[in-house]
């Protein structure tokens, strides 16, 4: 593992303070340079585009936070497109660990009494701090009061809680989620505006407490009377803002952020983010229970901050939709789906399959492509159902629904990431109305944009890509095809397999994982990917592991391809080859992990002494009936469908695997979910269906025929 890393610190707000700075953290090296956007999300796309081959991950700060009120997230339109700019290093804004940790250092402050909630407490913007707020109103009602009409709105207006309170702050969020934060504060040097101020002021003379944050609160700019005289609380770590804010005349500034994390004058939750994981190895985003054991000890106090962070009450909306849809079901004797899972259409052809749109099979070629885009246009729908899912191990029965998205991957791959989550983000809900407790992102859906974090914030059940199993499967259908092909031998003296495996998309979730895995096997490993820098970091993790494997890295697979006796293709790839299968090594095995595939019909045909197979699928323990065609022969899923089927089986309704990078100790732990279920391996897959021990023979003579010539 690495001793030093790098991160960019991008603050979407106003450009005071960019600097560099170090520090040093659990024995490693870190270095911090910080940029500013002033509000442009194409300057942050920018950055992040300049600097995502040079550091390790990116912390953005000053971001429009997602809020959460009755389970509905509400997510600023600039966020969803930062969040949804490509990056191959980790986008870290502390959501999640900056609630926790919070929390928990305001239950610390009230028992010590530094913080006395009862002496009054106003928020200028509440709905940017929903966990603080709700903590404090359930136990202090008459004592807080709010100011999001004049934050967000500029209508001077002090609020207490209220049965209607939470309409009134959807309504402001619906407002202040169009808006462009450059121009967030509405308080301009008129007179009616000053004349407003001064009102807002006097109302709150007699609060003691301000919550508010100093980014935040620097918006303000000079329209801050309601801070002179105050406690202001806040939960950012920045000398330089803190002297700007006491210009606001406080009576003292306290200060959340958990003391013993303060290993820099400049840390914030951002940052602190992007140190934990990447000092921990864990560059896939975290979950709401992974930070809490990473960061908090007390079990009384985390399971009092896990109210406030985790729980919230179903809204209205959602709760007459659900109880329509099980009116619906029951009038239609229709079963409530315990997950949920999206596909879509992976060529063309696949679109042809839905009802009624065979006719348009003879049209004439050109036409294809602008069908398709007309296509992708129309709403998705429910595509089938998976029903009988039954443990061998518990003998707990599941059923699940399928979504289709109609679009294909040429086709997503051009669409703008947000319109993308809009749709995903609706199947989200319908699944949930319907009763579903989860629902698995497959094929394309679950590369586009952030890899599955934004859709996961957006939608009320957990989301899961299941990559982790994919990764899993595909390593197990290569491993039965290799040994049936006895064309490698394993070295007697290192117990590793005598030849080179090659990945292609090394870099990729999938393509991580499997090099790291085919490092402890073979002697030999050849890592193909277009960013050499992000090539020879992985080179030198699977180093780390692996010291007596002789790795290699190439940007152009087809410098190698001969010598691979083992190739794995986990890309993206629609447009153009990635290796030039007349390149390959007679008796070479490919495990084309890529959808739509990497290698198609005319490729199996030219090289009969190479054997293409597809990534390992899986079939489902029990009388599985699946009501839709997936591309799949009989009862047989794809891994990322079944991963999703046995985290419902656990009941671990989680977002397990998401982002690009796969961590390591979850492939291990969804393969022992899947052998204690039932789960087995499918056949193995070829061009032409089901490959037989009769024709993996026959490749294996016409390999051993070429290799004497």
């Amino acid at each position: 593992m690495k001793n030093s890393y790098r991160i960019a610190e991008i603050s979407f707000g106003r450009p005071h303070w960019d600097t560099a700075y170090e520090f040093d953290f659990e024995g490693k090296h870190f270095e911090v340079q910080r940029f500013s956007a002033n509000f442009s999300v194409e300057t942050v796309r920018r950055l992040v585009e300049t600097l995502r081959n040079q550091v390790d991950a990116f912390a953005l700060t000053s971001l429009p936070p997602v809020i959460k009120l009755d389970q509905k997230s509400y997510v600023h339109r600039q966020y969803l497109e930062i969040m949804g700019i490509p990056s191959p290093v980790p986008l870290c804004d502390g959501t999640g660990l900056r609630e926790i940790a919070n929390i928990n250092s305001l239950v610390k402050h009230i028992e010590a009494g530094t913080i006395q909630p009862d002496r009054g407490v106003f928020f200028p913007s509440a709905v940017f701090s929903t966990e603080l707020e709700e903590y404090i109103r359930d136990r202090y009602r008459k004592s807080v009061y709010i100011g999001d009409a004049y934050s967000l709105l500029g209508v001077p207006w002090l609020i207490q809680p209220f049965p209607g309170l939470m309409t009134l702050s959807k309504l402001v969020l619906n407002v202040a989620n169009f808006k462009d934060l450059r121009k967030n504060t509405p308080l301009a040097e008129t007179k009616l505006q000053k004349m407003s101020r001064s009102t807002l002021a006097a109302q709150v003379e007699n609060i003691q407490y301000v919550f508010c944050d100093l980014p935040f609160l620097l918006l303000f700019d000079t329209a801050t009377e309601f801070v002179r005289g105050k406690d202001l609380v806040i939960w950012s770590s920045h000398p330089l803002m803190e002297e700007e804010a006491r210009k606001f005349a406080p009576r003292c500034i306290i200060n959340l952020f958990p003391e013993n994390y303060r290993i820099h004058p400049y840390m914030n939750y951002s940052v602190l983010d992007a140190t934990l994981r990447l000092s921990h190895g864990r560059t896939a985003p975290l979950s709401i229970e992974e930070w809490e054991q990473l960061i908090t000890e007390d079990t009384e106090i985390r399971q009092t901050a896990r109210k406030y962070v985790m729980t919230k009450k179903t809204s209205t909306q959602m709760k007459i939709s659900h109880g329509m849809n099980t009116v619906k079901s029951k009038i239609l004797r229709r079963e409530e789906p315990d997950f949920a899972f999206v596909v879509h259409a992976l060529s063309h052809k696949d679109i042809l399959r839905a009802p009624g749109l065979s006719v348009f099979k003879n049209m004439p070629k050109e036409w294809n492509d602008p069908f398709d885009r007309m296509f992708a246009k129309t709403p998705s729908f429910v595509y089938g159902h998976i029903r009988n899912i039954i443990s061998e191990e518990t003998g707990q029965q599941i059923n699940g629904i399928i979504y289709a998205l109609p679009a294909t991957p040429k086709v997503l791959k051009t669409t703008d990431p947000e319109v993308i989550y809009k749709k995903i983000e609706s199947i989200c809900y319908d699944a949930a109305n319907r009763g579903a407790k989860m629902i698995g992102l497959g094929a394309y859906t679950k590369i586009v944009g952030d890899q599955g974090i934004t859709i996961n914030q957006n939608s009320p059940i957990p989301v899961t890509t299941g990559n982790s199993l994919s990764a899993s499967a595909t390593l197990w259908g290569l491993n039965e095809v290799v040994r049936k092909m006895r064309l490698v031998k394993q070295d007697p003296e290192t117990g590793l397999v005598d030849g080179m495996a090659m990945v292609i998309g090394a870099t990729g979730s999938i393509g991580q994982v499997s090099a790291k895995l085919l490092g402890l096997v073979f002697n030999k490993l050849c890592l193909v990917a277009p960013r050499m820098e992000r090539l020879l970091e992985l080179k030198s993790a699977i180093q780390a592991m692996s010291p007596k494997c002789e790795i290699t890295v190439i940007t152009d697979a087809n410098e190698l391809a001969a010598e691979a006796d083992v190739l794995v293709t986990a890309t993206s790839a629609i447009d153009h080859k990635i290796v030039d299968v007349m390149k390959l090594k007679p008796g070479a095995v490919v495990c084309d992990c890529s959808r739509p595939l990497d290698f198609d019909i005319d490729d199996a045909k030219k090289r009969p002494d190479v054997l293409i197979i597809e990534s390992g699928e899986l079939i489902l323990p029990g009388p599985v009936e699946l009501t839709s065609d997936i591309g799949l022969p009989g009862n047989t899923v794809y891994a990322c469908l079944a991963e999703t089927a046995l985290l419902t089986l656990e009941k671990r309704y989680e977002a397990f695997t998401m982002g690009r990078d796969i961590e390591w100790d979850k492939v291990k732990q969804i393969y022992k979910m899947a052998r204690r279920h039932g789960v087995q391996l499918a056949e193995i897959q070829g061009h032409t269906g089901i490959i037989t021990d009769k024709e993996i023979e026959l490749t294996r003579q016409l390999a051993l025929s070429k290799r004497k010539k």
